[in-house]
């Protein structure tokens, strides 16, 4: 089924690193409208620059405030932003972790989106190891502000823990994880009457995938399924649970066409059998406008996904993919292509297909024992 929304311009474009958490050399990303597709095994720092990209982004969203405020009041959002998102208690904690006390990390980037043009929303900042009463600085101030949103979907399933982050986090909210408790916030939000078309193909897929419709009532989810009393989501699988988010964020309109979704490891607990169908709403959701980062260990997904991109209907659709090396390496650890055969050698993916290979050729023998 082809839906040929606009595709609108993405929301981060451009990102060079340098001297925070794995990062400790200068690395550069360029960003697509499309999709995005983070590869790399643990400790590369695949989840680390999902949520630098996510921080940004979503300080970046500020279309409907007033005229741009003074540079220290930003410093202070953006700083608070960092934190909260990557869960530590100073900047010192993001620094390179092998650059010293010294170390300074760098930030650029360049934000694009409707009605803000290259160039327009570029912005740099940096912060020092052990100098927290310094605090963080910006260099580079964006002219204009984001008037889309962006939505990190984590690892961690939120619908079952909802009562309790709202309880929390309404009083506490600096104690909670960030990325879980917009989330919840953003769950709050009443349906919404008018989706585009392929966004409400993409709600219908899911609620088939799950047999039913996710409801909320006093302050609780559930599952609906015809014929059947309501189910408590402690009673659902895991991962129908976290792409049951996905639908209702869709369904109340959090996102939309121009939204950055970004998606940490998308097939954890979902079976192989669901991943062809989860790649055919990744695509759709971007036909639709949605600029979708996503990371990922799992070979079968990444195969999915070059299938599916390869189909003509999804021949407009833009795509990068990003590898990344962990530990020790010579040269830069990042490499990106427009291909997923023409990134540099990544260890992560060889094992699986080393192991594949291995047990093709156990096959014959397993055979004729039999």
């Amino acid at each position: 089924m082809v839906f040929c929304g606009r595709l609108q311009g993405n929301m981060i474009r451009k990102l060079t690193v340098e001297g925070m958490t794995v990062f400790q050399h200068a690395e550069s990303f360029h960003f697509v409208p499309g999709i995005n597709i983070i590869v790399g095994g643990n400790d590369s720092g695949k989840s680390h620059l999902m949520k630098l990209c996510y921080a940004i982004s979503k300080w970046g969203c500020g279309g409907s405030r007033r005229d741009l405020p003074e540079v220290w009041a930003e410093e202070k959002r953006l700083r608070q932003d960092l934190l909260r998102v990557f869960g530590t208690h100073d900047l010192t904690s993001l620094t390179s972790r092998r650059g010293g006390n010294q170390i300074q990390a760098r930030v650029r980037c360049s934000l694009e989106g409707e009605k803000v043009p290259a160039g327009t929303a570029d912005l740099a900042f940096s912060f020092k190891a052990h100098c927290e009463e310094e605090g963080l600085r910006i260099s580079t101030m964006p002219e204009r502000y984001l008037s889309s949103n962006a939505v990190f979907l984590s690892p961690r399933e939120v619908l079952s823990i909802y009562p309790c982050y709202m309880q929390a986090g309404k009083r506490y909210p600096e104690l909670l994880d960030s990325a879980s408790w917009e989330l919840c916030r953003a769950l709050e939000n009443e349906a919404s009457p008018a989706l585009p078309q392929a966004l409400r193909y993409v709600v219908k897929q899911i609620e088939q995938l799950l047999g039913g419709k996710l409801l909320r009532h006093n302050g609780r989810f559930y599952l609906q399924r015809p014929g059947q009393e309501a189910l408590e989501l402690n009673l659902i699988a895991e991962g129908f649970k976290r792409i049951g988010t996905l639908g209702l964020l869709i369904s109340n309109g959090t996102v939309r066409p121009g939204t950055a979704l970004f998606w940490d490891e998308p097939e954890m607990n979902l079976n192989a059998g669901h991943l062809p169908l989860l790649v055919n709403l990744m695509m759709t959701l971007c036909r639709a406008g949605v600029q979708l980062l996503l990371t990922t260990h799992s070979l079968f997904l990444l195969r999915e996904l070059v299938i599916q991109l390869a189909d003509t209907q999804n021949t407009r659709i833009s795509r990068r993919f990003f590898g990344l090396q962990a530990g020790r390496v010579e040269g830069p650890r990042v490499s990106e292509a427009d291909e997923l055969d023409k990134l540099a050698h990544l260890d992560s993916l060889e094992a699986e297909q080393e192991q594949a290979d291995r047990y093709l050729n156990l096959m014959p023998q397993l055979s004729t024992e039999i």
